[in-house]
Formats: structure tokens, C-alpha cells, sequence
């Protein structure tokens, strides 16, 4: 397994996601491209401020401490795998630089 893949992997949220993604696409984790993990990484962090998402609720504490604890873990982890994963010469969307 690439290590991409794996450090993907680690992170909940995109653990979750590569479930739904792998059962409707009919693919393993390691056949997505780097820049498709990225993406989905990209989204799945935007979920956590978007208004309405249960994502946004989890990190503000509407689902209480616990809930909100983990949805912080994810969003550290996931802003830490962009940070690592993402291309030179691509760049943050401008609301993740302002987070």
C-alpha cells in the first residue's frame, strides 16, 4: 500500500469516507490517484465547516464534548495530511489558510 494511501487511512474521517467511496466505485483504496486522496481529503475537511453538515455540528458541540473532541482530532489530521500530501504546485483553497 502506497503511503499515501495509508496515511489516509489513519485518519477517521477518511477511513469513512474510502468505505462509501470503495463500495460505489468497485475500487480498493490504493487505486485512487494521489490527487483523487487528495480531494476527497479536501472535501471531507471542507464538511467541517459547511454550514448544516453534521460534520460542522460535531465540531461546534452540538453532538456534546465527546463528539466535538473527534471531530477536532479529524480536522487537525486532515489539515496535517494536506499540509504533507498536497502538490507544490498546488495551493490551499483560501478558507483553509484562514482556519
Amino acid at each position: 500500500m502506497r503511503a499515501i494511501t495509508k496515511a489516509a487511512l489513519a485518519i477517521p474521517e477518511m477511513e469513512y469516507a474510502f468505505e462509501i467511496i470503495c463500495a460505489d466505485s468497485r475500487k480498493e483504496p490504493d487505486e485512487f490517484t494521489d490527487q483523487e486522496i487528495v480531494d476527497e481529503a479536501e472535501y471531507r475537511l471542507s464538511c467541517f465547516f459547511e454550514s448544516g453538515h453534521d460534520n460542522d455540528e460535531a465540531r461546534r458541540g452540538e453532538f456534546g464534548k465527546e463528539e466535538k473532541a473527534a471531530a477536532l482530532k479529524n480536522v487537525r489530521m486532515i489539515k496535517a495530511f494536506l499540509k504533507k500530501y498536497k502538490t507544490a504546485d498546488g495551493r490551499y483553497s483560501s478558507w483553509v489558510k484562514n482556519i
